[in-house]
């Protein structure tokens, strides 16, 4: 089952920069017409309270080898995301709990527990990230790198063509790039760090309305640098959203904790 736990994990470290959920109250609409771009991407793109992702198919690319898992997801906005891996018949074996203050992973099959603080992902990977950096990726929500607010003035529209719009943000570490469509929809998101060759890419395909919610169906997240290469294409096959949904966190009393630094470097 080692695989599998590599594979949740994966799917964890691919999505890694920081989040924000409000535009800066700096800029004004009069000074900065980025700032009216912005709000229309914010009215275009996913709206909910809860989604509840009850069919979900993952396939993961590492090296040479190629997984293919079923999963589910539940997402309670700002507040919890667990993910669960169900490989055999709906038999959870592996489960994530993410909540803003700190990650959990529970293998279930080996009786062991991981928790993550979100600081290791940057010391690792050269870029800031928390719940909401996953958050954000996984529900294609615009943010901008590093910031809780939303920097309009410090965005640039740098490339516009009769089929889609490119939006830049950049700070210290990294160049972030956000495609959109000529209806203001998110693509893709692009980061690329500066003093390495570390590079993420998310792309946001098959937009479905369900429940009054235009969601992607298919995410695909990419992790490249010198040393490594990964994906994780996420194929959403049944989703709800806006519903009652419960979220019990999983007791630790019958698990062994592991150390995630030694589990990584393997």
């Amino acid at each position: 089952m080692k695989y599998k736990l590599s594979i949740l994990l994966a799917v964890l470290v691919l999505v890694s920069c920081k989040t924000t959920r409000t535009i800066s109250k700096t800029s004004t609409k009069e000074v900065n017409p980025i700032f009216q771009l912005i709000e229309q991407i914010q009215k275009t793109q996913p709206q909910f309270k809860t989604a509840n992702v009850s069919k979900l198919s993952l396939e993961l690319q590492m090296k040479d080898r190629t997984f293919n898992v079923s999963a589910t997801c539940k997402i309670k906005k700002d507040s919890a995301i667990f993910i669960s891996i169900q490989p055999f018949l709906g038999v959870e074996v592996l489960k994530a709990e993410l909540l803003p203050d700190s990650m959990r992973v529970f293998d279930k099959m080996n009786r062991r527990f991981y928790v993550v603080d979100y600081s290791n992902f940057s010391k690792r990977f050269g870029v800031n990230v928390d719940y909401y950096s996953i958050q954000s990726l996984l529900t294609a929500q615009f943010f901008c790198v590093g910031k809780r607010e939303i920097q309009a003035d410090s965005c640039k529209l740098v490339a516009v063509d009769n089929l889609a719009k490119t939006l830049n943000f950049e700070n210290g570490n990294l160049i972030q790039s956000t495609q959109l469509s000529l209806q203001n929809v998110i693509t893709s998101v692009q980061l690329n760090v500066k003093k390495s060759d570390y590079h993420l890419s998310t792309t946001y395909k098959d937009y479905t309305n369900t429940n009054g919610v235009n969601f992607p169906q298919n995410i695909l997240v990419s992790a490249n640098s010198e040393n490594s290469k990964m994906s994780c294409n996420l194929s959403i096959l049944k989703v709800d959203f806006n519903t009652d949904i419960k979220m019990q966190g999983t007791s630790s009393d019958r698990f062994t904790r592991g150390n995630i630094d030694d589990l990584l470097k393997k």
